[in-house]
């Protein structure tokens, strides 16, 4: 019964040390609440908007951040946004504080149909522990 467990632990090992020469890591988010939420570096939390969310709302005309704040806990309001169908706050599923914000994204809004689910996050976060 060890055998399937070192070669998982292995299988694990080698994709670790490719990731690291490659330098990119493969986009799996976690999702909660119309947020996805991926740790692209230690520490570091990637969070956007989910496909679901997106379809759920229509055609986005507007999205503010809805707070200025940098200091998020799990569940405060993170994303005010209008579509064709709803108007939605999205929550943030981390605590932490926000160290990048993509403002680019909330003047695209057109956009978003567009980019790949990846391409539209919209912070970063330090995550505490």
């Amino acid at each position: 019964m060890k055998g399937p467990i070192i070669m998982g632990f292995w299988t694990k090992f080698v994709n670790s040390i490719k990731q690291l020469f490659n330098g990119k890591q493969k986009f799996a988010p976690q999702e909660k609440d119309g947020i996805w939420y991926q740790e692209i570096k230690p520490g570091i939390v990637r969070m956007g908007i989910t496909n679901q969310a997106y379809e759920d709302l229509g055609d986005i005309s507007f999205m503010d951040f809805s707070s200025a704040d940098n200091n998020l806990e799990t569940g405060d309001d993170l994303l005010e946004l209008e579509g064709a169908k709803a108007v939605e706050t999205l929550k943030t599923p981390v605590s932490g504080k926000i160290i990048n914000r993509n403002n680019d994204l909330l003047t695209q809004t057109d956009q978003l149909a567009n980019q790949s689910t990846e391409s539209n996050w919209l912070v970063d976060v330090q995550t505490t522990a």
